[in-house]
C-alpha cells in the first residue's frame, strides 16, 4: 500500500506501528567543541541513556499516543535489560526484540558540544541490527506501517519490503550515510520498494554519488531534512518544505528519529495531509532537543499541538 496524495488521508482506526533496527545504550559525553581530524578534546562524562534510532522511533511514537513494537535485538546483559524497560515503561510493545547470548548490548558514544551539536561513535556488535531471518510474516501481523532504521543489510531491506507488500502495508526506511552499501548495486537493492524514503543532507548527496539518480525518483514519497532549516517533503502529486523552530538546544541527539515518529504518526495515526505532517514533525523535533539524551524530551502530542498554535515555524 503506497501512502497517496494529501487527498487521500488513510483510515487512522486501528493504526499500528512497528519499528525494525537498532536498540543501544548511548553515552553521553560533554566537550567544548567537537574533535577535528587528529584533534583532541576533554570530555566529561554526563550519564548513560537509552537510545538506538529503532528505540528512539518507537519511543517517541509511544510518547505521542501511538500504538508501537519493536524489532531488533539486544544483548543477554543488564545493558539490554535497561533499554527494554525503559521503552516497556512509554508503552512500547518489546516481545519481538531477540535477547543474544553471545553479544553485548549495542552503544554509542555521543559527543555533545556547548551549542548542543554531537558527533556519534557506534561500538558494534552482533546485536547491532536484526538480520532478515529474524523477519516473519508474524512480526507484522496487524501492523499499519513497518519503518526500519538500518540501511546495512540489503537483505533485511528487501525482507522488510517483501513482508509488507504481502501483508499490503505500507514501508518506510531511514537512510543514514555511515550505513548506506558502498557498492551502487548493493545501495539499489537497499532502497528499491520503499514507499517513504528519509534522508539527510548528507545520505541524500551520498545516495545519489552512488546511484546516479535524484533519490526523489527512488520512492513514492521523500522526505529530506535540514537541520535548523526545516525539512523538504515531495509526494505523488506536490512537494513543499517546511521550516524548522527556533528553540534552546541542549542536545541534537535523536531529532531527527522524533521527526521521523512525528511525520509517520501525524501522517498515519492523525490522517493529516503531507504539508501539515511535515510541519507537526518540526515540532515535535524542535521539543525533543531541549535534554540530554535522544529519549529525555520526546514530546507528548498535546504539547506539539500547543507549538504548533503558538509559535510559528523560525520563531
Amino acid at each position: 500500500m503506497t501512502p497517496g496524495d494529501a487527498k487521500d488521508a488513510p483510515d487512522t482506526a486501528g493504526v499500528r506501528f512497528l519499528c525494525i533496527g537498532d536498540l543501544d545504550v548511548d553515552v553521553l559525553i560533554a566537550v567544548d567543541r567537537l574533535p577535528t581530524q587528529d584533534g583532541k578534546v576533554n570530555g566529561r562524562l554526563i550519564q548513560r541513556v537509552p537510545g538506538g534510532m529503532a528505540a528512539n522511533v518507537a519511543a517517541a511514537i509511544a510518547e505521542l499516543g501511538g500504538k508501537v513494537s519493536i524489532l531488533g535485538r539486544v544483548g543477554q546483559d543488564a545493558e539490554g535489560a535497561f533499554v527494554l524497560g525503559a521503552l516497556a515503561q512509554r508503552g512500547v510493545n518489546t516481545n519481538l526484540v531477540r535477547r543474544m547470548r553471545d553479544a553485548p548490548t549495542f552503544s554509542c558514544i555521543s559527543l555533545v558540544a556547548s551549542n548542543g551539536e554531537k558527533s556519534l561513535i557506534k561500538l558494534m556488535t552482533d546485536a547491532y541490527c536484526p538480520a532478515a531471518e529474524d523477519l516473519s510474516a508474524s512480526s507484522f501481523r496487524g501492523v499499519t506501517h513497518a519503518h526500519l532504521t538500518s540501511v546495512r543489510d540489503p537483505a533485511l531491506c528487501r525482507q522488510v519490503v517483501e513482508l509488507s507488500a504481502d501483508l499490503a502495508i505500507s514501508c518506510s526506511l531511514d537512510v543514514e550515510m555511515a550505513d548506506l552499501p558502498a557498492e551502487p548495486p548493493h545501495a539499489a537493492k537497499a532502497l528499491r520498494g520503499f514507499d517513504i524514503l528519509f534522508f539527510n543532507r548528507a545520505s541524500q548527496a551520498a545516495a545519489e554519488a552512488l546511484l546516479g539518480v535524484n533519490v526523489m525518483d527512488v520512492a513514492p514519497v521523500v522526505v529530506i531534512t535540514l537541520g535548523a532549516e526545516g525539512a523538504r517533503i515531495s509526494w505523488p502529486g506536490g512537494s513543499c518544505h517546511a521550516p524548522g523552530y527556533e528553540t534552546d538546544v541542549q542536545d541534537t541527539t535523536g531529532a531527527g528519529d522524533c521527526f521521523a515518529a512525528g511525520l509517520l504518526h501525524a501522517r498515519f495515526a492523525q490522517g493529516l495531509p503531507w504539508p501539515e505532517a511535515l510541519r507537526f514533525a518540526n515540532a515535535a523535533a524542535a521539543l525533543s532537543v531541549k535534554g540530554l539524551g535522544a529519549q529525555s524530551a520526546l514530546p507528548k502530542l498535546s504539547a506539539v499541538q500547543a507549538l504548533l498554535a503558538q509559535r510559528r515555524p523560525g520563531g
